[in-house]
């Protein structure tokens, strides 16, 4: 600031002095010359002063009105100076204050971007992560259904094997059944045509021997007569048993407890026909079972119902141990069929399973 006001001071320094000379040489040049006596020139000298004083005050209040005029105008310039420089500064400070504010708008522009970005980018992941989710639901949901299919499926072909086996036992049943009633039909036939012929030859007899006595014919008549009564009873009673066998299911053991196996054949562990039928039977099973050592010393009786021609109706576990018993009856169903029984009334045998 001073040194921007020592420039203007000296030029009006140098102004006024040049102002200063041109009065004096002016007055030096104005100045009257004296007269040639020296006795009436006093007053002209007076006056010379008095003009030159006059002058000189003047001149004095022109310099000081130029110097008040310089240091205003320098004042003034100095405040211009200083005011551009405050201007300056304050546009200096408004266009620090405007770029912070550019940059603080285009870091939160920026900012706003990144996160817009941040935003979209994790809307993109979630609906990745979405499509990726959907995708594994249809996917689950896919197998869910491939595997209740192959349920379904599954379920049908055990369905329809269980039928197919019911459908084979009902045949077999139905089978038995029918052989059962053939064999009773032809019993009762057999029966009724021993009897036509026991009573046809009492009749021929009795007309034979017409002479012979009253009593003995009557008799021969009486005996033929219990004869076709018992063969009917006999009949009766061998139908009974084997539809009540049939139906009802009845389980006949063993008649006694042996330390030897054994095999008893027909209902109550009794029956007639070749006695080493039921002892095959029992070293066939044995022969097909699966033994382990705990079954050693150990026995149970499997009971089986065969059909005329050796194949395996059912067989059952009677008393004796399990694990024996499951063995035993997984034998006879892969045997399937056995020799045919020597009769009818082998066809159930309670067999004493024994492994050695």
């Amino acid at each position: 600031m001073k040194r921007g006001m020592s420039g203007p001071i000296v030029i009006s320094i140098i102004l006024h002095a040049l102002l200063i000379l041109m009065f004096i040489l002016k007055w030096n040049l104005d100045k009257p010359k004296r007269p040639a006596g020296g006795g009436g020139g006093g007053g002209g000298i007076v006056n010379a002063v008095v003009i030159d004083q006059l002058k000189f005050d003047q001149h004095k209040q022109f310099v000081k009105q130029q110097k008040t005029k310089k240091l205003e105008e320098a004042k003034e310039q100095a405040e211009a100076k200083q005011a551009a420089a405050e201007a300056a500064r304050q546009e200096k400070l408004e266009n620090a204050i405007r770029l912070k504010k550019e940059k603080q708008q285009q870091k939160e522009a920026k900012e706003k971007e990144r996160k817009l970005e941040v935003e979209k980018q994790k809307i993109e992941a979630e609906k990745k992560i979405s499509l990726e989710k959907k995708k594994k639901e249809e996917l689950k949901k896919k197998l869910e259904e491939e595997k209740k299919l192959a349920d379904e499926k599954e379920a049908a072909r055990k369905a329809e094997q269980q039928k197919k086996l019911e459908e084979k036992k009902k045949l077999e049943e139905e089978k038995k059944l029918e052989e059962k009633k053939k064999a009773d039909q032809e019993a009762k036939e057999q029966a009724a045509k021993e009897a036509k012929e026991a009573k046809e030859k009492a009749l021929k007899e009795a007309k034979e021997k017409a002479a012979k006595d009253a009593k003995e014919k009557a008799d021969k008549a009486k005996a033929a007569k219990e004869k076709a009564k018992r063969d009917a009873a006999d009949a009766s009673k061998l139908e009974d048993e084997l539809l009540s066998e049939d139906i009802g299911g009845a389980a006949a053991g063993p008649s006694g407890n042996s330390s030897k196996p054994s095999t008893s054949a027909g209902p109550g562990g009794s029956g007639g026909g070749d006695p080493g039928y039921g002892d095959k039977v029992a070293n066939m099973i044995e022969q097909r079972m699966l033994i382990d050592q705990n079954m050693r010393g150990k026995s149970c009786v499997v009971k089986i119902r065969l059909a005329p021609d050796g194949l395996v109706l059912s067989a059952t576990a009677g008393s004796g141990d399990p694990s024996i018993c499951r063995a035993g009856i997984t034998a006879v169903n892969m045997i399937g069929t056995f020799p045919a029984p020597p009769s009818d009334a082998e066809r159930t045998i309670n067999a004493t399973i024994q492994p050695q």
